[in-house]
């Protein structure tokens, strides 16, 4: 155990060390991710189509990763939601409904939690690379019940795009202003039927729902590796869930491929835990005190911490060793 408690050591110390430009280039990197998603998500029309392909496509992508690193959160979001409006601008109707829906959830949402309005980044982002399950346990640990609203919303919008690509074939009134009303007539109850029809959000929602709960619950209770328990739980409890959701709701779900990600969903976690903070329950200890109003029964358990042992070598430079 010691040799990987000295490796956590050393990435951490590096970490502190060069943590100005690791968050740049971490940041950098979701910025390019995240507009390289929104690049493929519809149709453009001809004016903008060769803004986002070879050889302007990586330039204007690495241009925009770049803002999203320097801007404000909203500007941040209002880019994307600029960015998207441009990507389905081949129909115009689309486009603008698209960007309404987005605008309101930025001002009637985003702006007034930004915090927490980064889990619904977080959340197509990791759809984007079938880990899903890992928002709801990470939510759990580290955020809490108010993690409920921004999780939902990423899992519908996530739900919306393959919509987004069926509305796309609806023809576009174009610059014919009088067929606008006709076109949006037509698109609204084919959005409302979609969102209607394909319940499988709903019950994704639901689940990861209840994770978050089920993981924030069990992870501050007063029990000896409860946050390694609540990851293993709420890994178990996404698992049997969709296979519920798959047996009477009919979800369309691959069960093989959901233990696997949430198997590696649960590790991903662990890792993130086992960074934030390692615990010695072998030495912890209830403490008892009082004062003129209260009696207290404190649980204390130590944090691993090692020892730095600085020894100097025969070319005189000084190497840290750790010591538990």
């Amino acid at each position: 155990m010691e040799p990987i408690l000295q490796a956590r050591e050393t990435i951490i110390r590096l970490y502190k060390q060069f943590e100005a430009p690791l968050r740049f280039l971490g940041k950098l990197l979701v910025g390019v991710i995240i507009f390289s998603v929104l690049s493929n998500i519809g149709e453009y029309a001809a004016g903008f189509a060769k803004l986002f392909t070879a050889p302007l496509a990586l330039p204007v992508i690495m241009l925009l990763g770049i803002l999203y690193v320097v801007l404000p959160a909203t500007m941040s979001y209002a880019l994307m939601i600029a960015v998207i409006g441009i990507q389905l601008s081949s129909n115009i109707e689309v486009a603008a409904l698209t960007v309404l829906f987005l605008l309101c959830l930025l001002f009637f949402y985003m702006r007034l939690a930004p915090k927490e309005s980064v889990l619904i980044l977080f959340t197509l982002a990791a759809f984007y690379f079938k880990i899903p399950y890992l928002v709801p346990i990470l939510a759990g640990l580290y955020c809490g019940v108010t993690a409920l609203i921004p999780i939902g919303i990423g899992v519908f919008l996530w739900d919306l795009l393959p919509v987004m690509k069926l509305l796309m074939t609806y023809k576009s009134a174009g610059s014919n202003i009088m067929e606008i009303p006709k076109t949006l007539g037509e698109l609204l109850p084919a959005i409302v039927n979609s969102v209607v029809t394909h319940q499988d959000w709903i019950f994704t929602a639901f689940i990861f729902a209840m994770v978050v709960l089920a993981v924030y619950g069990i992870s501050r209770i007063n029990l000896d590796y409860s946050k390694d328990i609540s990851v293993g739980l709420g890994a178990l409890l996404t698992v049997v869930s969709f296979i519920i959701a798959r047996v009477l709701a009919n979800m369309e779900a691959n069960i093989a491929s959901v233990v696997l990600y949430v198997v590696i969903s649960a590790i991903i976690a662990e890792i993130v835990r086992f960074f934030d903070i390692v615990l010695d329950y072998s030495r912890s200890e209830r403490v008892e005190f009082e004062d003129e109003d209260n009696y207290y029964f404190v649980k204390v358990v130590p944090k691993v911490l090692l020892a730095k042992r600085a020894h100097v070598r025969r070319d005189g430079r000084v190497r840290e060793e750790f010591e538990e």
